[in-house]
């Protein structure tokens, strides 16, 4: 197996075993234990703590957030790093950023890249769709970006 079709495995595994099926105890197994997250969509003031724990905290959040499937919709790998398009929809069904649930059926995607050292996922830079979810849960108005061009007069 080459190492590009190893990091496809693992990536796979990560997403099929971890974030659907929730089996934390393999993260020691396929998460390098300096794990690093770049993610512009989390708020600055959030600190996650980096390494195995810090990929347990989010993955534990985003599950107990929306109860819905995680899907791969694309994952294309590339040598020691792997990009993955992915799609969950299922019920808002937890606090986030002090919104509480809204049992409202919402659709999330996110675009990530991730990087593998000696077979485990060492970092991920991710792009979380955020503001679509935020306005199917009603915490930010439909027509926030409505389909009139300003006109430049006031």
């Amino acid at each position: 197996m080459s190492a590009q079709q190893d990091t496809e495995a693992i990536a796979r595994r990560i997403f099929e075993e971890i974030w659907q099926n929730e089996n934390y105890e393999v993260i020691d197994e396929l998460v390098a234990e300096d794990y690093v997250l770049h993610d512009p969509s989390m708020p600055e003031e959030t600190e996650w703590p980096s390494g195995r724990e810090g990929f347990r905290q989010i993955v534990e959040m985003g599950s107990g957030v929306i109860d819905g499937r995680l899907e791969i919709e694309q994952l294309i790998p590339a040598d020691d790093h792997v990009a993955i398009r992915w799609k969950q929809t299922g019920t808002h069904v937890g606090e986030m950023a002090g919104i509480e649930p809204t049992n409202e059926e919402v659709t999330i995607t996110g675009i990530e890249i991730d990087r593998f050292e000696d077979g485990k996922l060492a970092e991920t830079w991710q792009e979380v769709g955020m503001l679509p979810m935020l306005v199917q849960i009603g915490a930010v108005p439909e027509d926030l970006f409505s389909a009139e061009t300003p006109s430049g007069e006031h």
